[in-house]
């Protein structure tokens, strides 16, 4: 029997400084061929395989997208993935930390012929259950995906504030954020063609959105939440509902104050824990 071993996932990918000092000035960066090309096709049928099987969980935010989570629990080749060195090391360069833990991984599946509706502007540190500014997103679609399939756009510097953290991401959030960016006169990156395997890496705190998707194909796309493996539960009770369910769900036992750090979230870069 010949097993695959993912030697690809180990190796480091080129990360400069000038990269390192983009995503800490902006909050987010577009970095390509993050999964090798080698890697792509087996990784797209694994997610596909992993997201049927737990489509009774699947949530549909708004018509916007559908996701289901932890796939890396159930599927061994997503689990080789979510547990790469390679993008981990991206991860924690960017964030400036020893290690980086997994918060959880899960799809992004747009649909196509414009019923995948446009994603509103928000920010996830909304559903962010952590005492850390230390959090980042891999955000990678396993289909070549143009600016008509809906990749993302961000508002850079957006990251060095928290103006919308009291909103989950709806039609209010869009609104606030959007009279934020024309009153502050804020800086967007516009969505840019991605190919599959190309990753963009964004803080749980920048400003982003995505357009509808117009072409004729699902966007199908995978992401993977990482923060600083020596982050701590807030001593404060969760601040919005979404944060306690987050906060049980993906941190199981964890107490107040104590580490972020549960069967649920392995550190990537260090040995096992």
């Amino acid at each position: 029997m010949v097993f695959n071993t993912h030697f690809a996932l180990a190796e480091d990918y080129d990360l400069s400084q000038s990269q390192i000092d983009e995503y800490q000035n902006n909050g987010h960066i577009l970095l390509r061929t993050v999964i090798p090309e080698s890697e792509v096709a087996e990784l797209r049928t694994a997610v596909l395989r992993a997201h049927e099987a737990l489509k009774d969980e699947e949530e549909d935010f708004q018509q916007a997208f559908r996701i289901t989570q932890n796939l890396w629990e159930i599927n061994d080749t997503v689990r080789a993935h979510v547990l790469s060195k390679r993008y981990a090391g991206i991860a924690a360069k960017l964030l400036g930390c020893r290690d980086v833990r997994i918060y959880h991984d899960l799809t992004f599946f747009k649909e196509g012929l414009g019923k995948g509706k446009p994603t509103p502007w928000h920010q996830d540190g909304h559903y962010w259950p952590l005492d850390t500014e230390k959090c980042i997103t891999l955000w990678v679609p396993l289909i070549d995906c143009p600016v008509d399939m809906g990749p993302m756009s961000f508002v850079s510097g957006s990251h060095l504030n928290k103006n919308a953290e009291h909103l989950p991401i709806s039609d209010e959030s869009d609104e606030y954020i959007r009279n934020l960016v024309e009153r502050e006169n804020l800086s967007v990156a516009p969505a840019q063609h991605m190919n599959a395997g190309d990753a963009t890496f964004h803080s749980c705190w920048t400003y982003h959105a995505a357009a509808s998707n117009t072409t004729d194909r699902t966007r199908i796309a995978f992401a993977i939440a990482y923060y600083d493996a020596d982050a701590t539960v807030p001593l404060q009770p969760p601040t919005n509902d979404r944060r306690a369910a987050n906060l049980a769900r993906w941190f199981p036992g964890a107490v107040p104050g104590g580490p972020a750090a549960t069967e649920k979230n392995p550190a990537v870069l260090s040995p096992r824990d």
